[in-house]
């Protein structure tokens, strides 16, 4: 299955997607992956997937909680700096897409998290990914996926936004078509024109109910936010599936 024109490919490569997003809340991260801690009281055995881990800072938090980890993504560029800065005995990183195999009966606990699914074109693809998580984990073993509450991001997108980093003027535009919330990113860097895109499917909790059944999963718990308060379809920020 190839990844080589997509999107995602470019963009997660792109050494502007980690310029523009290098100010992103540590803080609030840690603390959900502190929480998810706490409810789901992992043994020190357990075995940990942090899936579309990116450049690997949540794996390194949670590693240092005590955890085995491997953090999977698309990136190689990621992956190996991830590798590089991260790396030890117990913690390790490996180049993946989520829609192919990465292993099986293999962990304990896979976390996907901070809306990293929805990116692809179609809902075959979708439950693709979501059979290789469940083909992966070990019988009794639990997925965690945190997502945006979509009914929240209709209601309140915006729609333009400006963010200076350093020298480079960021445009980013924001509107929904074909079942997507799309983002393009615009921006001029050493006399050149550049531009991006994100899409995220907008994927609702009753879609998903449906989606982990059919990929023989079954939903134990749903939360609406970083502290795993109850979820509201209005008002929650966002949708946190527990699933085994």
């Amino acid at each position: 299955m190839s990844t080589g024109n997509t999107w995602f490919s470019a963009w997660f490569d792109s050494p502007y997607y980690h310029l523009l997003y290098k100010d992103r809340d540590d803080k609030e991260a840690r603390f959900f992956m502190t929480e998810l801690i706490k409810k789901l009281q992992p043994t020190k055995e357990a075995h940990l997937l942090d899936l579309a881990c990116g450049r690997g800072r949540h794996a390194k938090f949670l590693h240092k909680q005590g955890l085995k980890v491997t953090g999977i993504d698309l990136s190689p560029q990621n992956i190996a700096w991830a590798t590089k800065h991260h790396a030890k005995e117990g913690l390790d990183f490996e180049v993946g897409d989520m829609r192919q195999p990465y292993g099986e009966n293999r962990f304990d606990y896979i976390l996907n998290m901070f809306t990293s699914f929805g990116y692809f074109e179609t809902y075959e693809e979708d439950i693709q990914a979501l059979r290789m998580m469940k083909r992966a984990l070990k019988p009794g073993g639990c997925l965690v996926l945190d997502f945006m509450n979509v009914e929240k991001v209709r209601l309140g997108l915006v729609k333009e936004e400006v963010r200076q980093v350093g020298d480079i003027e960021f445009h980013l535009n924001r509107f929904i078509r074909n079942g997507k919330v799309i983002k393009t990113i615009r921006f001029e860097d050493q006399g050149e024109n550049w531009e991006y895109e994100e899409q995220v499917q907008l994927i609702g909790h009753q879609e998903f109910v449906q989606m982990f059944k059919e990929a023989g999963l079954h939903i134990e718990a749903t939360y609406g936010d970083f502290d795993l308060s109850p979820f509201d379809a209005v008002n929650s920020e966002r949708l946190v599936l527990f699933a085994r």
